[in-house]
């Protein structure tokens, strides 16, 4: 007789433990074939599965290691999807275990399960899925028919109504004029028809429900934040979600890390051309070492310039806001989100706590030394501050050209290292050393973006 315990203790303990069965002898861990049925596989033998054997009456425990090994074994013979594939799946479209079971019929409660690993998903629910997660233009397809067809398909908003006083208060926070500026939303001053546009957008019954989505969005987030500015989760949530969402039709290769290092070194050649020049091969090494470079433009109350994230184990994602539409602030930020990438995050849906104050956040402080080394090395700047205390415009595009970095750059990390102006921006203006993007190479980059 097999007795199956899951909370039995593992079967490698040296605990002596009594018999169930016949209370007088000890079970003792050994190896044994497990032997069963299955509707799809007919009879199946697991080899080796850790059990416990009573030295006296021979009864048979299979304990949590050996139902580990068998489970394992059935989800490899029946091709069974895992917990983590389902996450990703679910990180991957932004989804709430309530919608991905409105999209696919599957049922929230066995969603919950599969993901728990309290039971086991069909073949075809695992195909269904991994196609899922592999297509989006599959996904696409079964979201909008599913969300468009039968009695029980949710209507954004619930209704068409003036928003109340917690929902206006939400509406205050999104920045309703650039939505409009990048075409998402119609052009407006009805309070209706604002709230209307964003639940749709959102996908949202009511403007509490869109706070809370992207709210939660921005949780996902490794963001490079503009501290002592005033900010607000919803804001820089959905300039988060546009830029994921952009990200989604950028072909990239799979992410792997060192290709995004073998990356960085092709990206610093480039830092001394025109951005209006480089941008498109920026964007073609990125997608090379499986990382979307995607442009949103910065929405009010954001705070943000840049933000990463892992949106699979095989993509990534930076989202630039061109806040100051400057070069070394596109070079600086861009680098900083990297460092996170290499440094920081792991794994698709990693969270990043917020802060107040950059300088005290461990890990934004090692995004900027990273960024700052990688693009002029501490001991590089030490030996020409060394030869010249109060560089001019002259002697920095000198060194800068010895670097290969733009002088900006250089000037810039040599100012953010000091916490003063080592070298002063208006007399790099003046001497042309400090380009920025004018309103039409802004908006062209922009234009880039899908969403």
């Amino acid at each position: 007789m097999i007795t199956t315990e899951a909370s039995l203790p593992r079967t490698e303990t040296t605990e002596s433990i009594p018999c169930f069965e016949c209370e007088s002898g000890e079970l003792k861990p050994t190896l044994q074939d497990y032997a069963s049925k299955h509707p799809k596989l007919g009879e199946f033998t697991v080899p080796d599965v850790p059990v416990l054997v009573c030295d006296q009456c021979g009864d048979t425990v299979i304990g949590e290691e050996g139902n580990a090994k068998i489970d394992a074994w059935l989800d490899k013979a029946l091709n069974v999807i895992s917990p983590e594939e389902i996450r990703q799946f679910l990180d991957k479209y932004s989804l709430t275990q309530k919608e991905a079971s409105r999209i696919t019929g599957l049922g929230e409660k066995n969603i919950c399960r599969w993901l728990g690993g309290r039971s086991r998903p069909s073949e075809s629910v695992s195909n269904l899925l991994r196609l899922l997660l592999a297509d989006e233009t599959a996904f696409e397809r079964l979201k909008q028919r599913n969300f468009s067809q039968g009695a029980d398909a949710p209507v954004w908003p619930a209704e068409e109504r003036q928003p109340e006083e917690e929902e206006a208060e939400i509406l205050s926070w999104v920045d309703f004029p650039k939505l409009v500026e990048i075409g998402l939303v119609e052009k407006t001053r009805s309070p209706l028809s604002k709230r209307t546009q964003l639940c749709r957008l959102g996908q949202c019954s009511d403007l509490v429900e869109f706070r809370e989505k992207f709210t939660g969005y921005f949780d996902k987030m490794a963001a490079f934040k503009d501290t002592g500015q005033r900010s607000n989760p919803v804001s820089a949530g959905l300039w988060a979600y546009l830029g994921e969402k952009a990200a989604r039709h950028v072909e990239t290769a799979p992410f792997h890390r060192d290709d995004l290092r073998a990356a960085v070194k092709q990206l610093r050649e480039l830092t001394s051309h025109p951005l209006e020049e480089s941008a498109e091969d920026v964007k073609e090494i990125l997608a090379r070492a499986g990382v979307a470079l995607v442009f949103v433009p910065v929405m009010k109350e954001s705070a943000l310039r840049g933000c990463t994230r892992l949106i699979t184990s095989n993509k990534a994602v930076i989202i630039h806001g061109l806040k100051y539409r400057n070069l070394s602030q596109f070079w600086i930020i861009l680098f900083h989100e990297i460092a996170h990438l290499l440094l920081h995050i792991t794994k698709p849906g990693e969270v990043f706590t917020d802060y107040d104050d950059q300088t005290g956040d461990g890990q934004e402080r090692d995004a900027d030394a990273w960024a700052y080394d990688t693009l002029v090395s501490m001991d590089r700047e030490l030996e020409f501050r060394s030869q010249s205390p109060e560089p001019g415009p002259n002697q920095l595009l000198d060194f800068a050209n010895e670097l290969r970095v733009h002088p900006a750059i250089v000037a810039e990390i040599f100012n953010k290292r000091a916490g003063g102006e080592i070298i002063s921006y208006s007399r790099l203006k003046k001497a042309g050393l400090f380009p920025h993007l004018d309103e039409a190479a802004t908006r062209a980059l922009m234009a880039t973006s899908r969403f």
